[in-house]
């Protein structure tokens, strides 16, 4: 199929599965989504929907809670009507498991954002090379660490390993060679504040979970499951508009509902968090959840003991609920033309092997803030190649921020 009429079926899709303006004014299904964390862009694609009044288009008034001081935040989930929310996989499989009537329904991330941070001057950029450093890790990761070293065939006797809050102090004043951090907050502290660093992610060496994994109650899934269908799909178009416009995205969650944070924090931090929700699928199917991974999680859970006893897939998991159909958000312009004077656009290396498209953002400095792969060939080499060969070695001119869908190869763009 051409890319030209593919983008159009996925336009007009879109529009069919949310519904149109203009509609009769309906009665609102109350939601309350409960987070797991304080505001900021880990969450963008929910706070974009809301701001831009589509989840009551779609027939929902939406209500979304920060985290409460004592992180209840299944119970609070449970004890509510019409509640759902989000965590990681490994707490709402020990949940699950400890008889909380719960249910994963859809994932924000599809990729888990755990890592082992280092300061580049350490040298460190596999688990083998920690063997005889301080390694410091937080008071719930060790199993995780536990996992990610018999993964490796790491002895865990062989690093040192010290406990440590959410904290960088450690790993800056030299306390610890490593410290446990994530790919969307501590990293980019860090190099925010100018450090060069190496970073070991989890999910390379093992550890296959989701993250910000929607759920609910059995109850509310039973008894309305066209409202949490409905969450979701447009949920799905807040993220991918979120990605769209990182720069925009960003302003709109600190202005709106976290003025006491950081603006150009959030913005690379959402740039981070788009690799981690496009990780399996890619931009058109955010949100889904492969079989195959919760699978996985579950043998891997298992073994960490975070499980005490053999789960079926089944008991934890509903992916009905998500629409597989690769969408994009109405009301998106998208240039195909994407060649503009005074820019550079040199062609992939190997470009005849890769089949697909790429999704840009173009910041008003010329610069490419997000390229996602909406890949066709299978091959690894171009998954992983040419979005980061867009993002480092094509440039257009300075203007007006803008969205770029290039078909690949080059070649094939035009209708």
């Amino acid at each position: 199929m051409r890319f030209a009429t593919l983008l159009t079926l996925l336009l007009v899709g879109a529009q069919g599965c949310l519904g149109l303006r203009g509609a009769e004014p309906r009665p609102l299904t109350p939601v309350i989504f409960q987070l797991d964390w304080h505001p900021n862009v880990q969450f963008a694609g929910l706070f974009l929907a809301k701001e831009r009044g589509w989840y009551r288009e779609a027939g929902l008034d939406v209500t979304l809670l920060p985290v409460d001081p004592e992180m209840r935040v299944i119970d609070r989930v449970l004890g509510g009507t019409n509640w759902l929310g989000c965590s990681e996989s490994g707490v709402l499989l020990a949940a699950r498991a400890g008889g909380a009537r719960i249910k994963a329904i859809g994932t924000m991330f599809q990729g888990s954002p755990m890592a082992l941070i280092s300061l580049k001057e350490k040298g460190l950029t596999n688990l083998a090379g920690l063997k005889g450093r301080r390694v410091g890790i937080h008071p719930d990761g060790q199993r995780a660490l536990d996992l990610i070293l018999a993964h490796d065939g790491i002895p865990r006797e062989q690093l040192v390993v010290t406990e440590k809050e959410h904290d960088l102090t450690p790993l800056l004043a030299g306390n610890c060679d490593a410290v446990q951090g994530y790919l969307i907050d501590e990293t980019v502290e860090l190099e925010m504040q100018g450090h060069a660093i190496n970073v070991i992610p989890y999910h390379q060496h093992g550890y296959t979970a989701y993250s910000q994994v929607y759920y609910t109650s059995e109850d509310f899934l039973k008894r309305d499951p066209a409202t949490l269908e409905k969450f979701l799909a447009v949920s799905r178009r807040g993220w991918q508009a979120a990605f769209l416009d990182p720069e925009g995205t960003s302003r709109m969650v600190v202005e709106k509902f976290a003025p006491q944070l950081d603006r150009q924090y959030q913005l690379k931090s959402l740039e981070k968090i788009a690799a981690l929700s496009t990780f399996e699928s890619g931009f058109g199917r955010l949100g889904t959840m492969n079989p195959r991974t919760w699978e996985t999680a579950l043998e891997i859970f298992q073994r960490m003991k975070v499980l005490d006893h053999r789960m079926a897939m089944g008991e934890m998991v509903n992916s009905s609920l998500v629409n597989p159909t690769a969408s994009l958000p109405p009301g998106i312009s998208l240039r195909k033309d994407f060649r503009e004077a005074g820019g550079s656009y040199p062609d992939f290396p190997g470009a005849h092997q890769c089949k697909g498209a790429v999704i840009v953002h173009v910041a008003a400095n010329g610069q490419p803030t997000i390229a996602v792969w909406y890949d066709t060939s299978g091959s690894p080499a171009c998954d992983t190649g040419v979005p980061e060969f867009v993002r480092t070695q094509w440039h257009w001119p300075a203007g007006e921020a803008r969205n770029f869908w290039i078909s690949w190869p080059l070649k094939h763009r035009d209708p």
